[in-house]
Order: C-alpha cells, then structure tokens, then sequence
C-alpha cells in the first residue's frame, strides 16, 4: 500500500494544480460526476482517494472533503447526502433551494456531486410520478421544482465555477457559441403535395386557391424558407434536422421520398451545414424507425449521418437513447423542456448519456436545448426577442453552446434582431 501510494503521489506532482477528492468511497456514479466536471467541462487534473488510502496532498493542489469518515485537513467541505453512492434507481425527491438541489450545511451550499448526477442523467426519469402531456411527454409541469428559479440559467455548470471560486482555482471558460436547430417537418405547406388531404385541407381552411397559386409557383410556399434561413445564419449558427416519415399524422406532409429532399438535403451538405434526423413520432413506441429514417437521410446526404432530434420531443428513458446509439447517432438535442425555456441538463457544455439503470456511461453526447419556439409562440415576437437576448446573456457568462430550437415553418416568428444586437 505504501508503494502504490507513493508512485501515485509522484503521478500528482507531474501536474502544478489540482483536486484532491477525499471519499468515503468511489461509486460509478461518482466517477462519472467527476468525469463530466474535471475532464469534458473544465479540464483540470484531479484524484479520488477514499478512506482506505493514505496520501499527502502535493504542493498546490486543493482538497475537497466529500463524505469521507476519517479526520481530514481539506481546503472545502462539501455536504454529503449519500445519494451519489445509491446503485438503483428508486425515486427520490430532493430539497431544493433557489441555486439548485440538495442544499445542505458546509464551505459550499449544496452537495455538488449529487445535483450533478441527479440532473445529468435526468434521474427522476427512471420511476417518474409526475404522469405525462397531451404528447404523452414526461409531464415536467406537474413536478414540484418546474417554477424553480434555477432552471433559468445553466444551474450545475454555475454551481461548478463558484466551487472553483471557492478553491482560488481558474480555469478557462469554453468559448461561447450559439446556434439554431432546424426543426424541418414540412419542407413545404402547399406545393409538392396531392391527394385528398391536401384538396379537404384547402377546403377546410379556405385556402384552396393560395395551394393552388403555390404549386403553379404563383406566390411563395410559406413553409419553403431554407433558402431565407441559410441567408441569414451560416453553418456556424444553424443546423438541420429532416423528418422523413408520414406514417403517423403527426410526421411530416410532404413525402419522405419526394425529390426535393434529396435536393435540398445536398445543398445544404455541400454548403457545410450539419445535417442530422428527426425521428418520426412513432419512434419513440417503434425504435426500428430510427435506423430506416436514418439510412435515407445518408443515401440524400451521401455520408454518414450522427445527430438526431426526436419529433415532438417525444423519448422514453432509457430506451430511446439506447436505440439512437443502437442505430449510430453520437450527439442528440432533444432534452429540451417542451412547455417553457431553461436549461434541463443544467449546462451549455456536452452531456456524456449515462444509463442509471446499469451504472454505464454510453457513448453518446446529449446538448439541452435552452428554448424552443413553440414555448412562447403566442406570447408573440417581441416576448421571443427579450427571452433570446436574456439566454445570451446567461450563455455569455459560462461559455459553452446555447442551442435554439426553431422551424423553418414559423421562420416569420425569428426575431432576427435578438441574435443582432
């Protein structure tokens, strides 16, 4: 024991500054925390040392006490609530305070590591009690912490720099960036379409005659605005992702094989957009979708394709996640909350998808989506600008990327002048 301590302790001093994180004991659950904190966000070297070892913290290096049941002389204590070290997923409903949850008594005001794990992993999924929409989403809007004034920001990423701030430790911040994801559901409103729901559609909404005047290239198709979108955000700031399936009346109204698709889909590629699928609303219920939907959009894109967002925000978790990664997607942005903006995972940085059910990383990246357009739809244009701008105000303090879910067909809802001014 003594000579393994000393070669770590010399694998310590290899590096000026650090964290010592002395524990009661190393769960899966905690690691996976630390990982997330100290190698994707802020990359800073760190160590987990629990009661059974005896080290010497090298020169410069801080400790932070967690749990641990021997006398420790550590720069910051942290509360323990034990709910990192837990190996099931029975609920739990944590107190909460104004910065986040699990609030507790010590040098920091809230037990990091378990807010972390909790939010992350999106948690209370797991033995949900709050029931479900009109979607059949998880029905966030009755849990009892949805008004909690910390959602409004990037809470765990926050939580995260002021601990830092306690220890004298900087690091530097990701740089900041945000963009659009493009939600195409419809790639048109009224040309390219037929058949009897088309004609009773017009009928029904008495707008026959603009359908008519839209397929005869009379007047513009209200929902063909790619070119209008791709004239104001370059790549750097836009996404695309294509839903193509009508198997459900909810999926998209025009045909997944149509030869726009194919068109429009290359020239995006071509001119440097990510391009990612939208899985169709059954997809969720009918995982074996994914993979179909995925491997036309490759054979439109004519390359491989790793990025998803599901339709309708609609998943079950664990599963659908599972079935993204069964079917090759790397990154996903559909943790979003569905009935108003925030931050639902806490961060702007990337989300490593781990599965509570089996205490296992998996290797697929999560993005939370910070506001979707739907949200403040009928609060109109100017409500949609002030909650933009105050977004990129919160993304400029933590860096990262703050991710805007928009529809090419509510293109006449962007308030363009948030993203300018």
């Amino acid at each position: 024991m003594r000579l393994a301590a000393t070669a770590l302790l010399a694998s310590y001093q290899m590096n000026d500054t650090g964290l010592i994180w002395r524990v009661r004991e190393a769960s899966p659950r905690l690691r996976y925390v630390l990982r997330v904190l100290c190698e994707r966000w802020t990359p800073l070297p760190y160590r987990i040392v629990t009661d059974a070892e005896d080290i010497q913290t090298p020169t410069g290096w801080r400790t932070i006490a967690y749990g641990s049941t021997k006398p420790v002389q550590a720069d910051l204590t942290l509360p323990y609530s034990g709910f990192i070290a837990w190996d099931h997923t029975d609920f739990v409903l944590p107190r909460w305070n104004d910065g986040g949850f699990f609030p507790g008594e010590g040098d920091f005001g809230w037990d990091l590591p378990a807010m972390a794990f909790y939010v992350l992993t999106l948690y209370p999924l797991y033995a949900w009690r709050y029931g479900y929409d009109e979607w059949g989403l998880y029905a966030w809007h009755h849990a009892p912490f949805y008004e909690a004034p910390f959602w409004n920001e990037p809470f765990v990423l926050k939580r995260w720099y002021e601990l830092l701030a306690k220890l004298d430790l900087r690091v530097e911040k990701p740089s900041f960036q945000w963009e659009i994801g493009w939600d195409i559901d419809h790639l048109y409103a009224w040309k390219g379409r037929g058949g009897l729901r088309w004609w009773l559609g017009g009928i029904r909404h008495k707008d026959l005659h603009l359908r008519l005047q839209a397929r005869q290239g009379i007047i513009p198709d209200p929902y063909d605005t790619i070119d209008l979108i791709c004239s104001h955000f370059y790549p750097e700031h836009s996404r695309f992702f294509f839903l193509l399936s009508q198997a459900h009346p909810r999926d998209s109204l025009v045909s997944p094989r149509h030869p726009d698709m194919r068109r429009v889909v290359q020239r995006l590629v071509q001119a440097g957009y990510a391009v990612g699928i939208h899985p169709s609303f059954r997809s969720r219920e009918e995982p074996h979708r994914i993979s179909q939907e995925k491997n036309l959009l490759e054979a439109y894109a004519e390359q491989p394709i790793s990025q998803s967002r599901q339709h309708y925000l609609r998943f079950w978790m664990p599963d659908t996640f599972q079935a993204l990664i069964d079917a090759g997607i790397k990154e996903d942005f559909t943790l979003a909350f569905p009935k108003r903006s925030g931050f639902l995972l806490g961060t702007t940085l990337p989300v490593p998808f781990y599965r509570v059910d089996i205490e296992r990383e998996m290797p697929l990246t999560l993005w939370g989506p910070a506001l979707m357009d739907r949200v403040l739809m009928d609060a109109g244009i100017s409500a949609l600008a002030a909650e933009i701008q105050r977004l990129l105000r919160v993304g400029r303090e933590t860096g990262g990327r703050l991710h805007f879910i928009w529809h090419n067909s509510t293109w006449d809802m962007l308030p363009l002048e948030a993203f300018t001014g």
